[in-house]
């Protein structure tokens, strides 16, 4: 399985004037799906190196369906869709049951870049990063889930 399972657990002040998670949430949920992910994943590797160094070079989001607060986590489904020379691209999919069958609150796809902070620049990824990386990625990136009706 190539796919990390994680769970985000949504809080009070995510809410909006219209008693939903606001859209710039989710957000932030990515972000510790995929920081749950590479800490995982990296931790104790060659590609250890990774961590603290990737940025988001790009990000799109997809929102399926309004998430009103139950006090129930949220279920992160987060893999890697494409390894460049340069770029890692994560998709994350966030669900209320851990197996994923429900349909998806939202989907977002990330584009992360190497990022050599002494030089002030961007950075490809080391041989050894790729290949870390390579067992976990998920060739063919499933069409975006459609919304509920």
């Amino acid at each position: 399985m190539t796919r990390h399972i994680s769970e985000i657990r949504p809080r009070w002040a995510d809410m909006d004037a219209y008693a939903h998670v606001n859209n710039v949430a989710w957000s932030v949920y990515v972000q510790e799906a995929r920081a749950q992910m590479f800490g995982f994943r990296l931790r104790g590797t060659p590609g250890q190196s990774l961590l603290g160094s990737l940025v988001v070079a790009r990000m799109r989001m997809w929102f399926h369906r309004p998430l009103v607060l139950t006090g129930a986590p949220l279920t992160a489904h987060t893999w890697i869709s494409e390894l460049r020379a340069a770029t890692v691209t994560v998709v994350c999919e966030l669900h209320d049951d851990a197996d994923g069958a429900g349909v998806a609150y939202c989907r977002a796809r990330t584009v992360l870049a190497p990022f050599d902070f002494t030089a002030d620049r961007p950075r490809r990824l080391t041989p050894e990063e790729t290949a870390t990386l390579q067992p976990f990625v998920e060739a063919a990136e499933p069409a975006p889930v459609s919304p509920a009706r």
